[in-house]
């Protein structure tokens, strides 16, 4: 058995890609949690916009932290849905918002239940188990063109302060905690920047 098990939705691009190949800890076993096989990690494959999908994922951390006894495990949330592209309320493609609210919005939080429930046995057994939810500057800067964004990065912040609360009032892990990295080279920050002004 490994000392960690770390999980990172989206590890095949951008940041995820950076914090797979990056983890500080030596014997840690990366977990990628994407719509894309990883090419040197294990891959439960899920897609954010495709809610039948996510199941797996709580089956596959159920599975683990059942029976997981090494030093730490934690699930950090950072996919991102944007292929649709980007465009201001009221106007774009209807679908590609539904997507995106689908995506962006209920992903972190649906998901962030399942690790919770999925980590007990493990919290129990003294693990040091933790959820980070990657969130950005939009949860407090209204960004044009980035409503949904934004609303679903102010939505994860508000669900992490409320359920760090609730693990206060029941005593026990896991730990959670939400991550504001700032800006960031990533191919969806390029794309942003190559979307027309008006959008």
């Amino acid at each position: 058995m490994t000392t960690n098990i770390v999980w990172i939705t989206g590890a095949t691009s951008g940041i995820g890609e950076a914090l797979a190949r990056t983890c500080p800890w030596p014997d840690t076993e990366i977990i990628s949690v994407s719509r894309r096989e990883h090419p040197d990690h294990e891959t439960v494959l899920f897609d954010l916009t495709d809610m039948d999908s996510w199941p797996a994922v709580g089956e596959h951390l159920t599975e683990r932290l059942a029976e997981f006894r090494g030093e730490r495990a934690v699930f950090i949330h950072n996919a991102l849905y944007f292929w649709g592209g980007r465009a201001y309320m009221g106007e774009g493609d209807p679908a590609n918002h539904k997507d995106e609210v689908i995506a962006n919005v209920m992903s972190p939080l649906l998901l962030g239940d399942m690790f919770l429930r999925a980590a007990r046995p493990a919290v129990d057994a003294g693990v040091d188990v933790g959820l980070v939810q990657i969130s950005s500057a939009s949860a407090r800067i209204a960004y044009p063109g980035l409503a949904i964004y934004g609303a679903a990065k102010a939505a994860m912040e508000q669900w992490v302060r409320a359920v760090r609360a609730e693990r206060e009032d029941r005593g026990t892990g896991p730990w959670v905690s939400a991550i504001r990295p700032g800006f960031v080279d990533t191919p969806a920050a390029r794309r942003d920047a190559a979307l027309p002004e008006d959008t």
